[in-house]
């Protein structure tokens, strides 16, 4: 077991991931970059990362088991959780519970820009399943 460690990560020095990623099924426009997570960094109990939502796109309707976190950096967006869609834009943080299905659309004219995290050791432990 790896002993966690104090990390920082600038994201900066990383490369954008994603785009076509047939694993994830966000099909075009969607991008990311992970920061803290035990397969990249010496920590253990929370994965988070950065991502980007093109104007126009869409990361499909999805759920998982953990719980994750959502805070909009810059943009403006529909994010859809169970059914309800709300309007979201910088400054806005989301909850999603565990198992909750939920959509995040890019609505504006700029990229939607948001921090997402979630309560594991690696990101590689998110199993994501969407609707098709």
């Amino acid at each position: 077991m790896t002993v966690p460690r104090p990390a920082i990560v600038d994201q900066a020095d990383l490369d954008w991931e994603g785009g076509e990623d047939a694993n994830l099924a966000t099909g075009t426009g969607i991008r990311w970059k992970l920061l803290i997570a035990g397969e990249r960094t010496e920590t253990t109990d929370l994965a988070t990362g950065i991502a980007e939502v093109a104007p126009g796109a869409e990361l499909m309707r999805h759920h998982h088991e953990p719980a994750e976190i959502y805070y909009i950096m810059s943009g403006r967006g529909e994010m859809e959780i169970e059914g309800r869609s709300h309007a979201v834009g910088p400054g806005c943080a989301v909850y999603i519970p565990p198992d909750a299905k939920h959509a995040l659309r890019c609505t504006g004219a700029d990229p939607l820009v948001f921090v997402f995290a979630f309560p594991r050791d690696r990101f590689d432990q998110v199993v994501y399943h969407f609707d098709r």
